[in-house]
């Protein structure tokens, strides 16, 4: 397997802050990862967020924590309007102040979809709802906006942590105990050979309720969610500066051809192109 740069492992390699944050209206989106760690919190919308197989129920005020690669639905009911405010930003944000990044402990210390969601009541006495609405006040040059936006986020991720230190997540998602055990071997075999068949028989499931079950845990079909990790795994080697072609073989791609028009469909770009913007 490619050896990889610890950094970009995790957070990828960035210039510069590259922060972003996103506020309502959203529309309903398919299952998805990102390169970066988010924090997001729900202010209206019926239904429930479902995260590497939890599901959580949409309460106003609920924050949400996820960290790269780790993939996420919002799965809606009815008609209420889904609204909330997501901030985007690359784990390497922390480095300069933070190199062990233990800011970071909530996002990554911990299993893949799980721990990773506070209520309302223990989220409101720690000022984060209001750390929000700061977090990208324009100020009188970019430089300043951007020293705020930074300041801002680390406040946010100090709060969490000791939200997150004092075990004030919560525990009791609506998630299936097999189906957990499937996705976290998916998860640890992204580099070998997977198939419909193996995990039937591993898990002794039907291939009718493997389809139906992993539908429901991650509002993916399977080999969807395979080839979206896949891909990410794949993207984050070429970054460290591995070849195309070697990180394709290494994340399970056997034609690389097949990987070549996934990666353009998926980011837009050919793997080499990516090569390039290093």
């Amino acid at each position: 397997m490619p050896q990889r740069n610890k950094s970009s492992a995790i957070g990828g390699k960035y210039p510069s802050y590259g922060g972003s944050v996103s506020y309502p209206p959203f529309d309903p989106h398919s299952m998805h990862v990102h390169e970066e760690c988010e924090i997001f919190c729900v202010f209206r919308g019926d239904g429930y967020y479902i995260t590497e197989g939890a599901r959580h129920k949409f309460e106003h005020g609920k924050i949400f924590l996820m960290r790269p690669g780790e993939s996420h639905k919002a799965d809606l009911v009815g008609n209420e309007p889904y609204d909330r405010i997501s901030h985007h930003f690359p784990a390497s944000t922390v480095d300069s102040i933070d190199p062990e990044r233990h800011l970071l402990s909530p996002f990554f210390d911990r299993p893949l979809g799980r721990n990773n969601v506070y209520e309302r009541s223990v989220v409101a006495p720690t000022g984060i709802y209001e750390l929000f609405t700061r977090i990208h006040q324009k100020k009188e040059t970019p430089y300043e906006t951007e020293l705020n936006t930074k300041i801002v986020l680390f406040s946010i991720l100090s709060e969490i942590k000791k939200l997150f230190d004092a075990k004030l997540y919560l525990t009791s998602a609506k998630d299936a105990e097999q189906m957990r055990n499937i996705i976290e071997y998916v998860n640890n075999n992204l580099t070998n050979e997977i198939s419909v068949e193996q995990l039937c028989d591993k898990f002794f499931l039907s291939r009718a309720q493997l389809y139906r079950n992993f539908k429901n845990a991650t509002g993916s079909t399977v080999w969807d969610y395979i080839m979206t990790k896949r891909l990410l795994l794949a993207k984050s080697y070429i970054n460290d500066g591995i070849r195309a072609s070697e990180a394709a073989s290494a994340c399970g791609f056997g034609d690389y051809s097949a990987f070549y028009r996934a990666y353009i469909k998926k980011y837009g770009v050919t793997p080499s192109g990516s090569e390039r913007t290093l």
